[in-house]
């Protein structure tokens, strides 16, 4: 494979494919504490959907190798794809709790708080629920929420009677989904209530779209453009050529535009109006993140799973019948 010099910046081509996967398999290990569940079978698998047919339709390439060009591009991509795995979702999950603690000092004017004062405000005057429907990945955060911060299953009953109405959810990109949820529940709750939202991951649109519905935002990590894949900030692509990120950006919206789902809003780089984004968890992969990594559609074998909102009648599979 041909190895690109430097260009005209003085920068470099991305890294063999070798090294590249020398670095994938210690990130699994290490950092993203995989447990096996991403098998070099599994990665093989993957790869083996890269062909060289959108380097090749797009003729921007000066590789003699398109198949090979655009495996060494998808491991790049994958070497920089952020897991959260169950401990990091833990972590996050009791700093969500504490950023709540925190906004209630602030809004109090209180530079401490005991801990009998945090018992009255969790056990008489919030209510901690989901965004969206029970079985989402709200929900799901909602238990290791509940679990890691030793709280009451009380506190999380479906009585809205509280002061404080605090909704859990994991990430917001655009808030396009949030905020057409939101407004109908927030009037169903009625006034003289103080609402939240506390995302795990979260944008600066997200962030000031929620705001305008006149509640609280909370976000343990707030993402900014330099966090997209194909921006003209981004962090991924600042060490190298430009040919590198102009070939992989090109193969990315050639594949992602014959796997992306139909929903609306939906791009060859994944949800909204975004330059793609490289992140998922354990439990699920959000619609912002690259198709190339979970669509099924046409045959695509992705590497991480999603889990989509199916809203219309459930299909369970049950020995070759549908139910």
């Amino acid at each position: 494979m041909n190895n690109f010099n430097q260009d005209l910046t003085g920068k470099q081509d991305i890294p063999q494919a070798k090294q590249l996967m020398e670095t994938l398999h210690k990130t699994i290990k290490i950092a993203w504490k995989n447990d096996n569940k991403i098998k070099q079978a599994n990665i093989d698998k993957w790869l083996d959907n890269f062909t060289g047919e959108a380097l090749l339709y797009e003729k921007i390439s000066t590789c003699t190798d398109y198949a090979e060009r655009e495996k060494q591009l998808a491991l790049f991509l994958l070497c920089n794809f952020v897991y959260y795995n169950e401990s990091e979702i833990k972590h996050l999950a009791k700093l969500m709790f504490k950023k709540y603690i925190h906004s209630f000092c602030e809004s109090e004017n209180k530079q401490s708080i005991s801990n009998e004062e945090i018992l009255k405000l969790v056990e008489e005057n919030t209510t901690f629920t989901y965004l969206g429907n029970i079985g989402e990945s709200s929900s799901f955060l909602l238990y290791h929420f509940r679990q890691v911060n030793n709280l009451s299953r009380t506190v999380f009953a479906d009585k809205f009677n509280a002061k404080n109405i605090v909704f859990i959810d994991d990430f917001s990109i655009t808030g396009s989904q949030i905020t057409k949820y939101l407004p109908s529940k927030l009037y169903s709750l009625g006034k003289n209530k103080k609402f939240y939202v506390i995302l795990m991951v979260a944008t600066q649109e997200a962030i000031q779209a929620l705001e305008k519905l006149n509640i609280t935002v909370l976000a343990c990590i707030v993402l900014d453009e330099s966090a997209t894949t194909f921006s003209d900030n981004s962090m991924v692509f600042e060490k190298y050529n430009d040919t590198c990120k102009i070939e992989a950006q090109k193969m990315c919206e050639y594949y992602g535009e014959r796997i992306k789902t139909q929903e609306r809003g939906m791009t060859s780089l994944g949800f909204g109006d975004n330059n793609g984004h490289l992140f998922g968890s354990f439990y699920n992969t959000p619609n912002n993140t690259l198709p190339i990594f979970w669509s099924d559609l046409n045959n695509w074998v992705p590497l991480f799973t999603r889990y989509n909102k199916e809203y219309d009648e459930s299909k369970i599979n049950l020995g070759g019948h549908y139910v």
